[in-house]
């Protein structure tokens, strides 16, 4: 492990668990007998941190079920902000969307962030993390946000004091390294860029074509060292600076159990090189899939 990721642990992703996710994969929501033993092995695993969302079909309402006994921390997230919303509403969506996510989750619950970076950013943005803030210091739950690159989250640090956050990061998205967070708890999303690292370079490039030359690359690489994309993938988020928690969704007991077994194996990965800065190729939002 680097020295500027003294101590990174997996956490688990349930967005799987209440929408059909990812440009690679099965294209199903995971059933919830299966979700059920994936919450079980992840425990017995270590697992503790578990990321849900609102806006993830109804894995919010469903997930305390699901998780039974296992004493899980989770993180969820407000929703994006309706776009008539003026100060008035934009107050109170804040405080109900908290309640619900608060009532559904209850104990489990230990962290909320802005699922939407855009809402703090824009002019309704210290209205909505006041009232947020006011929500969780008297629940005694932790307040973030959820960007899309570091540069979001530089100007939200600075203007909020975020001190917890979720960023993506992977082979091909290596932002990270250009910037410094003190004191914020980083979470790290899209190890696996969406399924695309994991799959063969042709099927990648064929679902995303902007990725295409990039990801042979990366196959490439890969093979040049003698590393299954699984193990690799995971090294190069261990060579991220500062990151606290790795967040990975499965569909299956079996998918859980092989990260896990990469993850023991997985040392840091400083391919910079394999870096690009092009959102066609690393943002999910202006991704031009293959018709």
């Amino acid at each position: 492990m680097s020295a500027l990721t003294p101590s990174i642990d997996l956490a688990l992703g349930t967005v799987q668990f209440g929408l059909a996710y990812g440009v690679v994969g099965s294209g199903q929501q995971v059933a919830d007998g299966e979700a059920r033993r994936i919450l079980e092995r992840a425990a017995a695993l270590g697992i503790r941190v578990l990321d849900t969302a609102a806006a993830y079909g109804d894995i919010e309402q469903r997930l305390a079920r699901l998780a039974g006994a296992q004493n899980f921390n989770v993180v969820s997230k407000i929703p994006p902000l309706p776009k008539d919303a003026d100060a008035a509403s934009a107050a109170t969506f804040v405080r109900e969307s908290l309640a619900r996510s608060q009532a559904r989750l209850k104990m489990l619950l230990q962290s909320v962030l802005f699922h939407s970076a855009d809402d703090l950013l824009g002019p309704l943005g210290d209205v909505l993390w006041r009232e947020a803030a006011a929500f969780t210091d008297r629940a005694g739950l932790r307040l973030g946000v959820s960007c899309y690159g570091p540069q979001q989250l530089q100007t939200l640090h600075q203007r909020f004091g975020v001190t917890l956050a979720q960023l993506p990061g992977n082979a091909l998205d290596q932002r990270l390294n250009e910037f410094t967070f003190p004191g914020v708890e980083l979470h790290l999303r899209s190890a696996f860029l969406q399924g695309l690292l994991l799959a063969p370079a042709a099927q990648g490039g064929q679902r995303l074509p902007a990725a295409a030359a990039h990801l042979q690359r990366w196959q490439q690489r890969c093979e040049e060292h003698g590393l299954a994309p699984l193990t690799a993938a995971l090294g190069a988020v261990k060579a991220l600076p500062g990151v606290r928690y790795c967040v990975v969704g499965v569909e299956s007991v079996a998918q859980l159990e092989q990260i896990a077994a990469a993850w023991g194996q997985a040392t840091p990965l400083a391919w910079a090189d394999l870096a690009t800065a092009d959102a066609e190729v690393i943002d999910p939002r202006v991704w031009r899939k293959a018709a």
